[in-house]
């Protein structure tokens, strides 16, 4: 009978012990998952940014890039800077072309505004990309203040029209300041063009 009672005892105390925690091991189950969530926080939190971030900067790098293409090849409205067949006249964010089928076009760089502008043909001004138009984007040159660059035939830079035989162009695009610590995006790429000369 004694026997029988100290089994019964032993067996309620193994009970007792598989059901509950000593503070040790409570206090060590506290501790990990505080250091867990910690470092979930963490890598949410730029998760979350990330997921901010990058659809931003990619729309900033097809702005630049269809910039650029409208630019250099045109589009169904005027041929581009590729397709020249006389430069009219330059500036550090001016260009004045005829193209290949005898249209007048210009492409120019409003600082004021930070959009990057075209006519056709002396015609109103048009921003291009057509998508760039959206309040919160900018876009500006990549050197300070200069958007083309013109060289002659040498690969000396240059400033007098009929001599342009190349022309880079480096744009930039943004949204706000274009701070990853803001989560906007920003996109700066550049390009160059030969320009036939024509007799």
């Amino acid at each position: 009978m004694l026997l029988l009672g100290r089994r019964h005892n032993f067996r309620q105390q193994q009970a007792i012990r598989i059901r509950g925690f000593t503070l040790v091991e409570l206090v060590t189950v506290i501790m990990i998952l505080g250091v867990l969530s910690a470092g979930g926080g963490y890598l949410m939190f730029h998760y979350v940014k990330n997921a901010v971030y990058v659809p931003n900067k990619l729309n900033m790098d097809m702005l630049v890039s269809d910039g650029l293409d409208i630019m250099v090849t045109g589009d169904s409205r005027a041929k581009g800077l590729r397709f020249s067949r006389a430069i009219t006249a330059v500036a550090d964010n001016q260009v004045d072309f005829t193209d290949q089928d005898g249209k007048t076009v210009r492409y120019r760089l409003d600082t004021g505004t930070s959009k990057l502008y075209r006519s056709i043909n002396g015609g109103t001004e048009e921003v291009i990309p057509y998508y760039a138009s959206v309040a919160g984007v900018s876009m500006a040159s990549q050197t300070a203040g200069q958007l083309f660059t013109y060289y002659d035939a040498n690969e000396a830079v240059t400033a007098t029209a009929a001599n342009v035989r190349r022309i880079t162009i480096g744009l930039t695009a943004k949204t706000g300041s274009g701070s990853y610590a803001q989560w906007q995006g920003r996109s700066q790429q550049a390009t160059s063009v030969a320009v036939a000369k024509f007799q």
